[in-house]
């Protein structure tokens, strides 16, 4: 591999630029353009400075309730497939307090375990 020499290097990192500049002669200044941008930049340096005072301040608050609600019931949804005849399959929720939540209110939906034939092949 060869050497660059320093001034050759200098050049190359100069030149490596991943947004070029715009040549100076299409840059037209004016002050009503310098007035704008020194307001925008104002007020992103409000906004930013606001918003880490916002950050430093914040704190959590925790509120914890018991409920006393003893007649509501939890819903729980679940979606099983179990291999096995429907009469066979039961399922008992119980809560904290061994109390039955649910027994009844399950439903069976009948699913065909048995391969068609052309699956049988497909398998094999």
């Amino acid at each position: 591999m060869r050497r660059l020499s320093r001034k050759k290097a200098l050049n190359l990192v100069k030149e490596l630029d991943a947004f070029p500049k715009v040549p100076e002669s299409y840059v037209e200044t004016s002050a009503s353009g310098g007035t704008v941008s020194l307001i925008a930049f104002t007020a992103m340096a409000l906004l930013a400075f606001f918003e880490f005072f916002v950050y430093r301040d914040t704190w959590m608050s925790y509120e914890y309730e018991v409920d006393k609600d003893y007649t509501s019931k939890l819903r729980i949804n679940i979606d099983v497939t179990v291999a096995m005849r429907c009469q066979f399959v039961g399922a008992d929720v119980l809560d904290l307090a061994e109390t039955m939540v649910a027994s009844d209110g399950l439903q069976y939906e009948p699913v065909v375990f048995d391969l068609t034939p052309q699956q049988r092949i497909w398998h094999r």
